[in-house]
């Protein structure tokens, strides 16, 4: 039976049903199978009946040494997992697995052929044989994957027929090592998750502002110096800080960083070249250069000590084109780094170059005039240019980030478009290679779900269904402007990340969708047969102990409050066809509980508690929001202090509208100046306790306040102090959270209530907006 694309979700719910895992008595021995649910989905596939079963006995039939060399690496996980590994032998007579070359089939191209009493793969290349091995390690039962050993068992594979190749060559994961370092072991782990989805280029980002990772013989300082940074590492996932880490001072020690060794960097390129991924090297320049600076302050144009980069936007972080020791020094970096890696490509950067420096600089005006440059723009493609030039003598190609396109692009340079489309589009249609990784569908590091249900890490959002129905060539493109595209990117930049299991969090599943983009056709996708054979994958991780995101398959938790004093509710999630059950009473939700089925609204305060299920299995994580239905709702709100905007009603502050982790939500109220608002009743009152959120997002100048102080009023006219509580620390602490005051006093009756905050003003110096007044975000006044 062929499979019909748009009929692969019922297909795979049939086989769900149909219980996910089937035991069969064998020898003594347990015989696992599972259904078949591969990503990327591959270009043809049809299912038969029964299994083949993977024994101690099994012998597997190879033609050559580089076949030999897929299959024992493939093979070698049976040891850990059973204890046991199938014969392997170069024509192997009377083999049950057998390899046999189809010179046929275009690179990278395959077919698998599974009966009940053989294994046929054919291919025309290395890389064929490979990825048809990753197919069959797709199609082993989850327990495979497991850390503990499954002793006396033996793997069926179920029967099935696959005829593949890819969509696109260049089908990418980039990692940056210099916000966070990862170790060698680590970036291999990474090589490993990208070849199990058919993977093939790896974009390594080995320098920036805040740390220099690779060895430069000729330039020892580089690692010495420009590898380490004083360590303001966010601890928890609570706290966002890049954006506002102090700045190194004099005297202060670097600590935090490391830095590969060139023998480091031939291992790993040796281990890629195993797992048929290429590595492209990134040195990124004339921007983000700190590191590179802190080691040789000659090749910058500012004056002033220099340190690496803790985090954040960081000043006079630009190598200097008007100077000639700046090439000199570039053409010994890049010889030395192309010289480690074997391949096509090296990635220079060129996005978010800081020019200030160049404008005042004589030698960047002097540049300027020699060589008849109108602007600032023309002068970096004048560096990019001559750049190019150093690659190409080296027979390589250059890449730039989409900026190389300011002043003109240089003659052969290839585009990787990460600002949107229009980049890679305008290249396209110029003529040039164009590789997108747009970030709405393509940077991992940001956020992948509700922004009060994630942790703390990223900005911004990319979520998984724009993701998968991203379409890499453009319709805006004719067939031979779209020859230029060649593939797909998902970049994963380490600002938020400080450790292994942030990484996988934030790459899985959306790396699972990029690698879907860039293998299967894209009029073959279908958003619900992927969703249905991620749950598969994502079995898998759970089964290596890997960490990973259900954000497209929890419930997102929305309210509309209303001045009548009831909020409205509604629940969703971004995978089609689950089922929601939800609490109201603070307990943890099951098949017992309420089965939404459309929105409700509630009367009081209420903890909503709500997760998804398929097929009566828990899908999502459990999803919490407490809405407070208070004593000032419907209150008169009198202003004293002015409101920047407030795209709500005049009483926003009682409204029962709260606000997400997210300076654009409308939720927010934002002040210019302190707080001064008063709330009269309709009525008294008997009143004990305020409670106010406000939000810190100190990169855009939102700070908390120093204090908040609650007044109280009998009559509506004059006011006695309540309570007060003081937030001097924390409110000249940078980051980006939300942060609960809750001010407690007396029970005492009042007719109205006045609250006051103190803004920070001005910003503390060494903040990103030092010198200027901060803004107060609140969402609500919450009395009770």
């Amino acid at each position: 039976m062929i499979y019909n694309y748009k009929n692969l979700k019922k297909l795979l719910l049939e086989c769900l049903l149909c219980s996910l895992i089937v035991f069969v008595s064998c020898a003594k021995n347990e015989i696992k199978i599972r259904e078949v649910a591969i990503i990327p989905l591959p270009a043809k596939l049809s299912k038969g009946e029964g299994c083949f079963v993977i024994t101690k006995k099994t012998t597997v039939s190879v033609t050559n040494e580089e076949q030999l060399n897929i299959a024992a690496n493939f093979f070698k996980k049976f040891k850990k997992v059973s204890g046991w590994i199938p014969k392997i032998g170069i024509e192997k007579a009377k083999a049950n697995i057998i390899f046999s070359v189809d010179s046929s089939l275009e690179e990278e191209a395959y077919e698998l052929i599974v009966s009940k009493d053989s294994i046929h793969i054919k291919s025309g290349s290395g890389a064929g044989f490979f990825y048809a091995m990753k197919s069959l390690g797709q199609l082993l039962p989850v327990s495979f994957y497991s850390e503990k050993k499954q002793l006396n068992t033996d793997w069926g594979i179920p029967v099935v027929t696959i005829k593949d190749k890819p969509a696109f060559k260049w089908r990418g994961f980039m990692l940056d090592v210099s916000r966070h370092f990862f170790d060698k072991e680590e970036v291999k782990d990474v090589i490993d998750f990208m070849a199990e989805v058919k993977l093939n280029r790896f974009h390594w980002h080995l320098t920036d502002d805040n740390g220099w990772r690779i060895e430069i013989k000729k330039y020892p300082k580089l690692t010495e110096v420009g590898a380490w940074r004083v360590d303001y590492n966010a601890k928890d996932e609570n706290t966002s800080n890049w954006w506002g880490r102090p700045e190194q001072k004099e005297g202060e020690k670097a600590t935090y960083g490391g830095f590969y060794t060139q023998e480091d960097i031939k291992e790993i390129v040796d281990y890629a070249k195993e797992q048929y991924i290429e590595i492209i090297p990134e040195i990124d320049m004339p921007g983000h250069s700190l590191a590179a600076i802190a080691a040789y302050p000659e090749i910058s144009c500012a004056e002033g000590s220099f340190y690496v980069g803790t985090g954040g936007v960081t000043r006079n972080n630009t190598y200097c084109p008007g100077k000639e020791i700046t090439f000199e020094f570039v053409e010994d970096v890049l010889g030395e780094v192309m010289n480690l890696f074997p391949f096509e490509y090296m990635h220079i950067g060129g996005d978010e170059c800081n020019k200030d420096a160049w404008e005042v600089d004589s030698d960047c005006q002097k540049r300027m005039k020699e060589e008849n440059l109108d602007n600032l723009h023309e002068l970096q493609s004048y560096f990019v240019t001559r750049v190019e030039k150093i690659v190409n003598s080296h027979n390589k190609n250059m890449i730039g980030w989409d900026e190389i396109l300011e002043g003109g692009l240089a003659p052969n340079a290839t585009v990787m478009s990460w600002r949107g489309e229009k980049g890679g589009i305008a290249s396209a249609r110029q003529g040039h290679d164009v590789i997108m990784t747009p970030s709405k569908y393509c940077y991992l590091d940001l956020k992948q779900g509700d922004d009060d249900l994630e942790p703390n890490l990223g900005y911004s959002y990319s979520f998984l269904k724009d993701t998968y129905n991203y379409k890499i060539i453009s319709d805006s493109l004719t067939t031979e402007q779209g020859k230029h595209v060649l593939g797909i990117q998902g970049s994963l930049w380490t600002e938020s990340i400080t450790n292994w299991g942030q990484l996988t969090y934030m790459t899985f599943p959306r790396l699972y969708a990029v690698a879907e983009n860039g293998w299967t056709d894209y009029k073959h996708k279908e958003w619900g047969g992927f969703t249905d054979r991620l749950l598969i994958q994502l079995k898998r991780l759970k089964e290596k102990g890997e960490r990973y995101a259900t954000s497209a398959y929890n419930v997102r938790i929305d309210h509309i409050g209303h001045k009548e004093g009831t909020i409205d509710i509604s629940l969703k999630t971004e995978v089609d066809g689950l089922d929601i059950y939800y609490t109201l009473d603070d307990s943890e939700p099951s098949l017992i509980s309420i089965k939404y089925e459309k929105p409700f609204s509630i009367k009081n305060t209420t903890t909503i508690k709500s997760t998804s299920f398929k097929n009566d299995e828990q899908i999502g994580n459990i999803s919490e929001k407490y809405l407070a239905i208070h004593k000032a709702v419907g209150a008169e709100v009198v202003y004293h202090s002015p409101l920047i905007k407030n795209k709500k009603a005049a009483n926003g502050l009682v409204d029962l509208n709260y606000g997400k982790l997210n300076s654009g939500d409308r939720n927010w109220n934002v002040f210019k100046g302190n707080l001064d608002v008063d709330l009269i009743f309709k009525e008294p009152k008997e009143v004990s306790l305020v409670e106010i959120t406000s939000l810190r997002f100190t990169n855009s100048g939102v700070y908390v306040p120093e204090y908040i102080e609650v007044y109280g009023s009998k009559d509506g006219l004059s006011f006695t102090k309540l309570g007060e509580v003081k937030l001097l620390e924390e409110s000249h602490t940078q980051g980006r959270n939300k942060v609960v005051s809750v001010i407690r006093f007396k029970e005492t009756t009042v007719k109205a209530i006045k609250v006051k905050a103190k803004r920070v003003n001005p910003i503390p110096a060494g903040h990103p907006r030092a010198g200027v007044a901060s803004k107060i975000l609140i969402d609500e006044l919450v009395v009770f």
